[in-house]
């Protein structure tokens, strides 16, 4: 497995640590704190820790912050030495440092984004599906089966006014997604306004639709952060998987020229039995690109994934192997890559806390303008969802019927109703109850105390041990159906 691409940054006496470009400190006016805001993240900090980061600039070294916080506060040098040394250390091995001044710098925040008062109880994201339009067909995309067309999307306008309403609620990061976004022609109008309203960006992306111009112009503007998703580092694989010839090197190309512009970049691998034998080489691929981040996420199976279950589904032998594949390079990259590992849930015992938990930290809008709980949530029956041209965000956040419908723990049945988890796990995922159940207050099946907890992992033995049948590709106007050949041996 290679290490090249970048090295760790070990903070030493002599160090002059630095923000990258793709993070920052960040005032948290909805929560009446500060945090820092990175890829996909927003991490909390006390005051001391505020008290040093505020000290970093790329020109004082660790030794010049820990004697002015020495003095400050009066206490020991030798102990404020080490307190900031492991403090940013620990931001390092984030990736979210430098030694020295960066080039590049976030734009100011608007007097829009400055001027947000307090919200209690607000989401941390917001999910924009700009479009379902896209190149690729990915049979496990979970976008819903029933597509949107791009005469219903939202306006750039539009969205704009959906950003700073989410913005004034507490939300922080922003997912510029799809379908794929970068069809969108007013793509970087719809930036300028997340920008404006104070967001931090993601775009996540197919990438074979960027050119590197268009992309300097969205950095230009003011992007933070880019994902692009990967089918696979084989090109005959990769081709199959998405309908789509040549992807792999135009992901490369896209990946190569984010990290030079300076952005934050994220490498996305839906894992399945067709690519699961190649999650060396894809980790290397993210090492080589200079990605900060990779997410290694088995898939979950709703909306065209559980169309294709049978095709994508590994062996239980083969996910234990990926998770070990992953802790190994856990170890041997820190401090060079940080790594997201979505399980299984088939092979598990305990859910997943669904996006953070019904109503509590996300809100996905469709490409029409649907507010959705969780991006899946229209799988669920007898919700009624909410549209942003109709209907405040910030109302529909707190009184929203579909938002309300399984937040907290007073919807729930046994066994989750009286189990130890149910304020942690807060019953799993209500789409992938409802789509092997049928009934969407059921506990979650990946839960061993689920009834169907049996039956939903020996579904996946059976399938993961039969021969893959052809793939259902997802596509406006219908599933079609194509010839996949087996998984790689």
């Amino acid at each position: 497995m290679t290490t090249q691409g970048r090295a760790r940054f070990i903070i030493d006496p002599h160090s002059k640590p630095a923000f990258t470009r793709f993070s920052r400190l960040h005032e948290d006016r909805a929560r009446v704190r500060f945090v820092i805001l990175a890829p996909e993240r927003a991490y909390e900090i006390d005051a001391i820790s505020l008290a040093v980061l505020r000290l970093i600039d790329g020109d004082t070294t660790v030794t010049a912050i820990a004697a002015r916080l020495a003095a400050q506060f009066s206490a020991p040098l030798d102990v404020v030495t080490r307190d900031v040394t492991t403090l940013l250390q620990g931001l390092a091995d984030k990736c979210l440092l430098r030694d020295g001044p960066d080039a590049f710098a976030p734009p100011p925040l608007s007097s829009r984004a400055r001027a947000y008062g307090s919200f209690a109880g607000g989401p941390a994201g917001l999910l924009a599906e700009l479009t379902h339009r896209c190149p690729l067909q990915c049979p496990y995309c979970s976008n819903p089966l029933e597509l949107e067309r791009a005469n219903v999307e939202l306006s750039a306008a539009e969205w704009g006014e959906t950003f700073r309403s989410a913005a004034a609620i507490g939300a922080l990061q922003l997912h510029l997604s799809g379908g794929e976004p970068t069809l969108r022609r007013d793509l970087e109008e719809i930036l300028q306004h997340a920008v404006d309203a104070g967001l931090y960006t993601n775009l996540v992306t197919s990438a074979v639709m960027l050119t590197r111009e268009r992309l300097e112009t969205l950095a230009e503007i003011g992007l933070d952060h880019v994902q692009v998703s990967i089918q696979d580092v084989d090109p005959a694989t990769a081709d199959r998987v998405s309908a789509y010839e040549g992807g792999v090197a135009k992901k490369r190309d896209v990946a190569s020229w984010t990290r030079e512009l300076g952005l934050g970049l994220t490498i996305n691998a839906p894992i399945h039995r067709q690519n699961i034998d190649h999650l060396p080489e894809i980790i290397d691929f993210a090492v080589e690109v200079g990605a900060q981040r990779l997410e290694v996420a088995h898939i979950q199976y709703y909306a065209w994934a559980e169309k294709n279950r049978a095709a994508l589904i590994p062996t239980r032998e083969k996910f234990l192997e990926s998770a070990s594949v992953v802790d190994a390079a856990k170890a041997r990259l820190k401090g060079v890559l940080n790594f997201d590992f979505v399980i299984h849930d088939h092979y598990a015992t305990r859910p997943k806390t669904c996006t953070g938990g019904w109503g509590r930290s996300i809100i996905a809008v469709t490409p029409s303008g649907k507010a959705l709980p969780c991006h899946a949530a229209q799988t669920l029956p007898g919700l009624a969802f909410d549209n942003v041209r109709d209907r405040d965000l910030g109302d529909i956040w707190r009184n929203g019927s579909a938002f309300n419908a399984f937040r907290g723990t007073d919807w729930m049945k046994e066994p989750c109703r009286s189990c130890d988890r149910r304020e942690i796990d807060l019953g799993g995922c209500r789409c992938q109850a409802m789509a092997v159940t049928g009934d969407p207050a059921a506990t979650d099946p990946a839960c061993h105390l689920s009834p169907e907890h049996a039956r939903f992992a020996g579904l996946a033995e059976v399938e993961a041990h039969a021969p893959p049948p052809t793939f259902i590709y997802r596509r406006i106007g219908g599933a079609v159906t194509r010839e996949s050949t087996p998984e790689s041996p």
